[in-house]
């Protein structure tokens, strides 16, 4: 505990202060207490002078924790003399971190909020700090992933109400981190042949990303998305079932102007597609594109939002793209028919028209509709449930 340093003389202590300590024990022990106990101990933490503030701070992180430990650190924080912070970094080869960590997301919203505060203004220990809560949420959120009612993340409205600006971006940040890392993909392949399976979990099973979705991104949805298209956007970049369901989730809820940057950002996807010539740029925007078009709960509807941004930027593509890039395009989404394992979206690709037509326009077309007929046949194949 180097932030509890002091440099008083243990003379300092007052005959009393044994008995101080046995109260905070005793309290620490009670799962609850009545308004005057509660108040004649905190006259008695008052009373202290800073070598006992210290040495109390010190037997309190050295106490096992009870049933009411976590009411007594939001007393003593409160009176300076110990805070959330300063108790979790002495637990941090403990295996009570996690644990107390937990019951700060899940209860102790003050202790929660002062750690948060931490984590984005303490300069010595916040890369940390970053890294404990980052644990602790990927427990949380591991655990709701397998059962969504171990929690209702009350939390999340609590941090909004209190944390400063930079603080609750770094903690939004913190939370999109957590939830990509929930799951890796073996290679973007997986991302689409599991496409529409992983939308429709996140919709009907993976319901707290929704809840962050509207309680913690709602007033930040372009910050969200920015972090997540450069996320993505990464080498080697394997997080792709929760990108598609973050992504999708927050275009569900998007205002008109989230709305508009979205379009811009796949617009100016295409066009940087264009000039890099990458089919992973490609595969990239057909997936977002995808995941920001499954806004409703109605599938047709979806598959009619992403057919109509196909033509307005793919099959109208030669409006802002010359011959050259035209044809890179062209040729990446042959490329990238390997890659296709949805049918619905394969037959958008199939039945919109690409202006001005023409020879290799054509060849592309025959393609699509040559791996059509082979997801119908291995469809027929497969074996029924």
């Amino acid at each position: 505990m180097d932030d509890l340093q002091h440099n008083e003389s243990y003379s300092n202590i007052g005959n009393s202060f044994g008995f101080v300590c046995r109260a905070l024990q005793r309290q620490c022990e009670m799962p609850q207490v009545g308004a005057f106990e509660k108040y004649e101990f905190t006259e008695l933490l008052k009373i202290l002078n800073g070598t006992e503030k210290f040495l109390l701070a010190k037997l309190f992180c050295q106490l096992p924790a009870n049933v009411g430990s976590y009411r007594v650190l939001l007393q003593l924080q409160k009176l300076h003399i110990i805070s959330a912070t300063q108790y979790i970094l002495c637990k941090e080869y403990s295996d009570q971190l996690m644990v107390d960590l937990i019951i700060f997301f899940e209860s102790e919203f003050e202790l929660l909020e002062e750690v948060f505060v931490s984590a984005a203004y303490d300069e010595e220990s916040g890369m940390k700090l970053t890294s404990m809560l980052s644990a602790a949420l990927g427990n949380l959120f591991g655990g709701l992933v397998n059962d969504p009612k171990i929690s209702n993340l009350g939390y999340v409205q609590s941090l909004c109400k209190v944390l400063p600006d930079e603080a609750l971006s770094i903690c939004i940040d913190m939370h999109l981190s957590t939830l990509l890392n929930l799951h890796q993909t073996e290679s973007i392949d997986e991302a689409f042949a599991n496409f529409s399976s992983w939308i429709n979990e996140g919709v009907d099973e993976l319901t707290f990303v929704k809840h962050l979705s509207d309680k913690l991104f709602v007033d930040h949805q372009e910050e969200a998305l920015q972090y997540l298209f450069k996320q993505s956007n990464t080498e080697n970049f394997k997080q792709w079932k929760f990108y598609i369901i973050l992504v999708q989730t927050i275009a569900s809820a998007a205002s008109p102007e989230t709305q508009t940057y979205i379009k811009k950002y796949l617009k100016n996807r295409l066009l940087l597609t264009a000039s890099n010539g990458c089919l992973t740029s490609l595969l990239h925007l057909l997936l977002t594109a995808r995941a920001a078009s499954a806004s409703t709960m109605d599938i047709q509807i979806n598959l009619d939002n992403y057919a109509k941004w196909y033509k307005q930027n793919i099959g109208e593509m030669t409006y802002i793209l010359g011959a050259d890039k035209f044809q890179i395009i062209l040729a990446l989404l042959e490329e990238a028919l390997q890659y296709e394992k949805e049918l619905q979206y394969l037959e958008i690709h199939v039945l919109i028209a690409i202006s001005p037509g023409g020879r290799l326009v054509q060849a592309y077309k025959s393609k699509c509709r040559a791996q059509v007929s082979q997801l119908k046949s291995a469809k027929r194949k497969a074996p029924k449930d």
